[in-house]
């Protein structure tokens, strides 16, 4: 003993066998004892920015129902581990799949995603955890966002389609010759359809019009960045600043497919036409809110996203098999990002202009109510990049088109359209059995077939686009 204190009993302890353990391997034991907990520190459940998605859930309390989720695990952008936030609040698990939440539901799945970040995960979590299986993505991964036909036709929502606003896209149409919107920045477009998930088949479709029906021949890609309204907004009395409006919105993928036949015929005039046959909209897979993601664009936001689309081809008697890039880019060569958008927007109806086009049953459409509001649950699509199937025929195939077409535009337009069909296997249209991939940078990838039915039915009337046009049949 040496001043009360054994020394050597304090370096060493003994074992039952009496095998001597020195300070080293005591250390060595307490670092290890505290491996799992700094392991499950290193690995937490809940990450952010929290993505939120919506899902038919397989958990036994919420078996079959629409439910909010928040992505706990992906590979390639593609989610493959979700936590059901009904658990934490039933209020975001619906048994109506169709049914579309109230925006404040929207609010609520972020607001609660945002708690299980900030308190961590607990052993219930990981318990309630649900896979996603590749195999049935398409039945079960919905829509982030829900707009139902009725809420579009009462008015009760819009869906704001942006055209030409990236410069290589305003290119590759030659926007500026024969666009009148384009010099006075966007073109504006509603776009009338129900959006799908980001696995759900893509159906090509009917030409509108056409007896007997024909399919869609010219389908077209454009991978885009979107975002939903958390809450009204006025375009009498926009958000005060950027900060302010990125705190009401929510970011997702979105493809605005395309038929562009209606759009060729007419330029100014025929985008809710040819964007809005079902099915054009394929969403998500997951939403970030805009708090936790601030897209870089021209005077707004600090974070770049990639947006890519590359197009998986079935193998045709042209060419074997192959997958190609088409669409890559970046929101840092956007014109005007999203808060721009919206800025344009409420410049243009205190202008006194609201935004009209006809769908394919001749239905005026527009792009916000007569007094200026769009309402929460809205959507805005941002416009594409270049690098889509349709192009500009230069100086002398416009010749050739006039003369070919009957010396009249009407005619050079139709006779475009005709080429183009006969040559098809020369362009980049989608054709059945080709598969999309689309993807934007944190939210996610989309994978999707072109699908054709074997009935084609007809769809819509012969109508001017323009609602300044009376809607009587066209013969």
């Amino acid at each position: 003993m040496t001043g009360g204190i054994n020394t050597r009993s304090y370096f060493y302890t003994v074992q039952p066998n009496n095998t001597k353990v020195g300070p080293a391997a005591i250390l060595l034991a307490a670092v290890c004892s505290l491996l799992p907990q700094a392991a499950a520190e290193a690995d937490p459940l809940f990450t952010a920015p929290p993505r939120v998605m919506r899902y038919i859930s397989t958990d036994p309390r919420f078996n079959t129902q629409a439910c909010f989720g928040v992505v706990l695990a992906e590979r390639n952008g593609v989610p493959e581990k979700v936590y059901n936030l009904g658990h934490e609040d039933p209020r975001l698990c619906s048994a109506a799949q169709s049914s579309a939440p109230t925006p404040g539901f929207l609010e609520q799945a972020f607001t609660v995603a945002d708690a299980l970040l900030s308190r961590g995960s607990e052993s219930r979590h990981r318990e309630l955890t649900e896979d996603l299986h590749a195999d049935n993505l398409a039945d079960i991964v919905l829509p982030p966002v829900a707009v139902s036909m009725q809420q579009l036709e009462s008015e009760q929502r819009f869906i704001v389609g942006v055209g030409l606003n990236y410069l290589d896209h305003r290119e590759e149409v030659a926007a500026e010759t024969h666009i009148a919107s384009a010099s006075a920045g966007l073109l504006v477009f509603p776009k009338v359809v129900e959006p799908t998930g980001a696995y759900s088949p893509v159906v090509a479709g009917t030409q509108i019009g056409t007896r007997p029906a024909e399919p869609v021949r010219l389908l077209d890609y454009e991978v885009e960045l979107a975002l939903v309204l958390l809450k009204d907004l006025d375009l009498k009395a926009l958000p005060s600043s950027y900060e302010e409006f990125i705190q009401q919105v929510a970011f997702f993928a979105a493809n605005d497919v395309s038929d562009r036949e209606p759009i060729i015929l007419d330029s100014e005039n025929g985008y809710t036409r040819g964007k809005s046959h079902p099915t054009y909209l394929p969403l998500g897979p997951w939403m970030i809110h805009g708090r936790h993601l601030q897209p870089r664009a021209p005077n707004e936001g600090h974070t770049p996203l990639e947006l890519v689309l590359r197009l998986q081809e079935a193998a045709q008697p042209s060419h074997p098999a192959r997958t190609r890039i088409l669409q890559s880019s970046s929101t840092d060569l956007m014109l005007f990002g999203p808060w721009h958008i919206v800025k344009l927007l409420s410049t243009r109806y205190r202008n006194g202009i609201r935004t009209c086009m006809r769908d394919a049953n001749g239905e005026a459409r527009y792009t916000h109510t007569a007094d200026g509001l769009l309402p929460a649950g809205s959507i805005i699509l941002t416009g594409t990049p270049g690098g889509t199937a349709i192009r500009e025929p230069d100086t002398l195939e416009k010749l050739g088109l006039f003369l070919r077409g009957g010396l009249s535009i009407a005619g050079a337009r139709r006779q475009m359209i005709e080429d183009t069909e006969a040559h098809l296997e020369e362009t980049d249209y989608l054709e059945p059995g080709d598969r999309v991939e689309t993807r934007v940078e944190r939210l996610g990838r989309q994978r999707w077939t072109i699908v054709q039915p074997a009935l084609v039915s007809p769809y819509g009337v012969n109508v001017p686009a323009a609602c300044s046009v009376p809607a009587e049949t066209s013969r």
